[in-house]
């Protein structure tokens, strides 16, 4: 081989390392920005546990998602952190109406009116409206961290299904009781 062709070689190797390098680089930076983005959600998620509280229904309209503020929304006197899902609870979701709310009545109903949102007596809904709020909140208990309850609570007693999914949970090391002095046996939910 003469010089020419070894010249050659040897820019296509450079080149080839170049690439690789460059490459390399690239990974490491997006490894480095979703490590980056992944300490950040943690961090915000552990402040976020810190206004895990009771709290009453004006307290609760604070927490829309709105700059930069957690998404709680309530219903049934249970406060549920939604953050996690802005594309719906969002203040551009399609359920963005009931952040920072009581959603009970909206979500009975199937409604997105605002003025289905923080009445907080639905005792005039029908079975298949309650049905419906409770299939939403067996939704939530499933997906969503509980923050605590409204303190101006109007709905009444937890019911027996919800105590004993708690219950359950607890003895499987998940403890996400809303109920005043958590879970024991003497406790029914009715207090």
């Amino acid at each position: 081989m003469d010089a020419v062709t070894w010249a050659l070689l040897a820019t296509a190797a450079l080149l080839v390392a170049y690439n690789w390098y460059k490459s390399y680089l690239q990974e490491k930076a997006e490894e480095e920005r979703i490590e980056m983005e992944i300490r950040t959600q943690k961090l915000k998620a552990e402040n976020r546990k810190k206004l895990y509280r009771d709290m009453s229904t004006k307290e609760l309209r604070q927490y829309n998602g709105e700059n930069d503020q957690p998404i709680f929304l309530a219903t049934r006197d249970i406060i549920f952190d939604v953050t996690t899902n802005p594309g719906s609870y969002g203040p551009d979701g399609g359920y963005g109406v009931f952040g920072g709310r009581d959603a009970s009545r909206g979500l009975g109903k199937m409604s997105l009116d605002d003025e289905d949102c923080d009445v907080r007596d639905i005792s005039d809904l029908t079975a298949y409206e309650v049905e419906t709020l409770d299939q939403w909140i067996r939704m939530f208990l499933h997906k969503y961290p509980i923050v605590g309850r409204l303190t101006d609570s109007v709905c009444g007693k937890v019911p027996q299904e919800w105590i004993e999914q708690m219950k359950d949970e607890k003895a499987r090391g998940i403890d996400r009781s809303i109920l005043p002095g958590g879970l024991d046996d003497d406790n029914d939910g009715t207090s």
